[in-house]
């Protein structure tokens, strides 16, 4: 498991890093990552600076990294913990051991461009989104302004 995480933390920090993610491992815990995201350009979360945590199990990677947001982040599809639909990032049953961290952090860059409509995690952002995606978006970057600096 640990040359597997070498493996790809070595990927995500210097033979092909993510645009807008800075990952950083802790060095008292070999099962914990932080990675910073930038709010993707051309979202209202753009500007932003967003903390995600990726915890590993002892058994990865079998098992999936559990990621969660430690910034707070108004999103339908988190939950006001920092929580995504599982399902969403493929940690799940879909999860496969041929899966990297590098693939989810993928898909929650396009999940923060992209609402699912179908994924309510957060009733009062989806009901926002679907009845004014103008003030959504309003309010979205207000609560970047104020949390994700």
């Amino acid at each position: 498991m640990q040359n597997r995480l070498n493996k790809e933390l070595t990927d995500l920090t210097s033979t092909s890093p993510l645009h807008g993610v800075i990952i950083s491992p802790d060095l008292n815990n070999r099962l914990l990552w932080t990675a910073f995201i930038a709010g993707p350009e051309g979202t209202a979360y753009q500007g932003g600076q967003f903390k995600l945590t990726i915890t590993f199990p002892e058994n990865y990677p079998f098992k999936a990294p559990q990621f969660l947001f430690t910034t707070k982040i108004f999103h339908p599809n988190i939950t006001e913990k920092g929580e995504f639909c599982e399902d969403m990032i493929e940690t799940k049953e879909q999860w496969q051991p041929t899966k990297t961290v590098k693939q989810v952090l993928e898909k929650i860059l396009n999940i923060m461009g992209q609402v699912n409509t179908d994924q309510a995690l957060n009733p009062k952002a989806m009901e926002l989104y679907k009845s004014d995606k103008n003030k959504f978006e309003a309010t979205v970057r207000q609560e970047t302004q104020k949390f994700a600096k």
